[in-house]
């Protein structure tokens, strides 16, 4: 009979290979090269997303009281990275991409996670406040 900690050595080397044959995740946390997370502009924070497949994005979170309306996102080169940029005062933020009004998504490209209350995850995104 096999332990816990032998079931789990197994387990791991299990999903490692398979994230390495490209198998295993789903494809929206597998990641990308495009997928860089929120990036701090002049004028807001930029999210992105790499959803080639996508037809309609949208940007839903807490700063927006979870509309799923409110901040589509475009793919203005058409290579199916996802873009917005929100104006957004220093705070703490949780936030998901929504695909094609189906798919409920953390942020690829943002390390930072908590659970949802919904067996999900919400991506995390703090902004600085002003001089320290």
């Amino acid at each position: 009979m096999m332990n816990r900690t032998g079931a789990l050595c197994i387990a791991f080397t299990i999903l490692v290979g398979c994230i390495g044959c490209g198998t295993g995740l789903p494809e929206w946390r597998r990641g990308s090269d495009k997928d860089i997370g929120p990036q701090f502009l002049e004028r807001g924070v930029q999210f992105s997303i790499y959803a080639p497949k996508a037809a309609r994005v949208t940007l839903v979170g807490d700063f927006n009281n979870w509309s799923t309306t409110a901040d589509p996102l475009f793919n203005r080169e058409g290579e199916g990275v996802w873009t917005i940029v929100i104006p957004l005062p220093p705070g703490r933020y949780e936030y998901k991409f929504l695909i094609d009004s189906e798919k409920w998504i953390p942020d690829p490209g943002n390390p930072e996670v908590v659970d949802d209350g919904f067996q999900g995850l919400n991506s995390v995104l703090t902004v600085p406040g002003g001089q320290e």
